[in-house]
């Protein structure tokens, strides 16, 4: 299992994500993200491209890459 730490929004601390359990993305206004488990959600500080690529385990963004699409490939065999 592989645990990716993440600032939780609007809150003191972090939370540690899962991201093989974690079904969709949603963005938020700002630097805030929803990572859904089903029907649970945790809201988490950073853009979109950010938290998809640390979900991802990727550590710098480009922009040429689709992270939505890298997101897809990475919890879908």
């Amino acid at each position: 299992m592989r645990l990716v730490v993440i600032k939780k929004a609007g809150e003191p601390g972090k939370v540690a994500i899962n991201p093989e359990q974690v079904t969709h993305l949603r963005s938020g206004p700002g630097n805030f993200v929803d990572v859904f488990f089903g029907d649970v959600k945790v809201a988490v500080e950073g853009t979109f491209e950010e938290v998809t690529n640390k979900l991802c385990g990727e550590q710098v963004a480009t922009r040429e890459r689709n992270p939505a699409k890298d997101w897809y490939s990475a919890v879908r065999p």
